[in-house]
């Protein structure tokens, strides 16, 4: 209607244009009105100055009014007086800017109050290092009001600030700092992201000292009653069997008299001598073995291809899963990773030897080996359709010299969650009725590249 309206408008004015210059014209050259066509000239002129003034005032209005929306400034108002106007059209989406403004300033409001009230300390900088976000929660823990630069987090701890620099998307690290006469072990993980075209890394720092004592006390119970378990078990029969034996080769009197001896009482003596040698050896073992589990070398990572060291890892077993008819399933990808493949290779030896051994006595055994790729990581699945691990067993079975299987030294799985932390990453389990999974989580960090 407003459109109707402003149409309407300059027609009128160009006839009426037209009327007074073709009257102009004709009295001028038909008549001797020469002053009455001064007039209408005049006339004419101002007519023309008003349409050109009312054509530049609606454009001039609509680009005042998208400047406005440019600028997000939403405080003009605009007077009309009925809902065709183009003043309401104005009014209405200046309204509706308005709300959209409000709102955005209400939830930036909201989110700003949430990352202030939070515990954990979050860091934001740009490509150039330049500090763009900056809580409550990281000037409590850096004892820095303000920080405009990664170089001022380097004044206070230079670790921190290179870990800063280094970490990628998505990746954790721990580290153990000194922060103002406070040590902290900080869990960090960092995100990067696009925002109107400019990278920026978002970094959070997590104490997590309390968590870490409260696990490592709970380990080392674990630890303790496996280690007085195994110890008693050795040290109890050979305390016995040692008194048996002074009990035998001393008299009444507490002399040591051999010549009384008959043969079965000799023969008894070795046998519980045998049996001393034995189980001190298997203490001797057992101390070497924990030994072991303290020196783990450094992994010397290279360059490998993920697929053939699962296959190759698996001609190690062909004897065993043809003996008991295991039906093997390999979906793998060509995959580099770096990796240490001697030690990584220990691990997948240490899990498809497990699976093996609990699903070798099924009808119908079968064993899965999988690699897939994720946003932040690489997954390989070594599953089982075996009949899973028990609830009570679940809690302990990363847990040194735990083995519920006879001549079972208990090492294997904790040597391989050690592995794969070394590799910065994990090793999980799932388990069910109808089978065990363990996965090895590489970060996107080690993955080179995927043909």
């Amino acid at each position: 209607m407003e459109y109707k309206y402003f149409r309407w408008n300059i027609i009128i004015r160009i006839i009426l244009l037209l009327a007074l210059g073709y009257t102009a014209v004709y009295v001028l050259t038909s008549t001797h009105f020469w002053l009455v066509s001064f007039w209408l000239s005049l006339a004419w002129v101002i007519v023309l100055i008003n349409l050109i003034r009312y054509v530049e005032r609606s454009r001039r209005e609509l680009a005042y009014f998208l400047l406005a929306i440019k600028q997000g400034d939403f405080t003009n108002t605009y007077h009309f007086k009925k809902t065709s106007d183009l003043n309401y059209a104005f009014h209405e989406i200046n309204q509706v800017m308005q709300e959209l403004s409000r709102e955005k300033a209400s939830n930036l409001l909201y989110l700003q109050t949430i990352v202030e009230h939070v515990r954990v300390a979050v860091i934001c900088f740009d490509q150039e290092y330049k500090v763009k976000l900056f809580n409550q929660a990281a000037k409590s823990l850096f004892g820095k009001r303000q920080a405009s630069s990664i170089k001022n987090i380097e004044t206070i701890s230079e670790p921190i600030a290179r870990v800063i620099m280094k970490m990628g998307n998505g990746e954790r690290e721990l580290i153990k700092v000194n922060l103002n006469g406070q040590i902290f072990n900080l869990s960090m993980l960092a995100t990067e992201f696009v925002l109107q075209d400019q990278k920026y890394k978002l970094v959070s720092f997590q104490d997590i000292k309390s968590e870490l004592e409260a696990k490592e006390i709970e380990s080392w119970q674990k630890l303790i009653r496996v280690l007085t378990h195994e110890i008693k078990n050795s040290v109890i029969p050979i305390s016995t069997l040692s008194e048996v034996i002074l009990q035998m080769l001393r008299s009444e009197d507490g002399s040591v008299d051999l010549s009384k001896l008959d043969q079965e009482s000799v023969e008894d003596i070795v046998g519980g001598i045998e049996t001393i040698e034995s189980r001190s050896k298997g203490l001797a073992h057992f101390v070497s073995t924990y030994d072991q589990l303290t020196k783990i070398p450094k992994p010397k990572l290279n360059n490998q291809n993920i697929k053939p060291l699962i296959n190759n890892t698996l001609k190690l077993f062909k004897a065993d899963t043809d003996k008991h008819n295991i039906e093997i399933c390999a979906i793998l990808t060509d995959t580099q990773i770096n990796i240490d493949s001697d030690l990584i290779e220990q691990v997948l030896i240490n899990l498809i030897k497990n699976a093996i051994e609990a699903i070798r006595s099924l009808d119908k055994p079968s064993l899965t080996l999988q690699t897939e790729e994720l946003d932040q990581e690489i997954l390989v699945t070594i599953k089982d359709n075996g009949e899973g691990i028990p609830e009570e067993i679940l809690d302990n079975i990363f847990v040194p010299f735990y083995s519920t299987k006879e001549g079972g030294s208990g090492i294997g799985l904790s040597l391989s969650r050690q592995i794969m932390r070394l590799h910065k990453g994990q090793l999980s389990v799932e388990t069910s009725p109808s089978g065990t999974s363990f996965t090895l989580h590489f970060p996107k960090s080690m993955i080179i590249n995927q043909k």
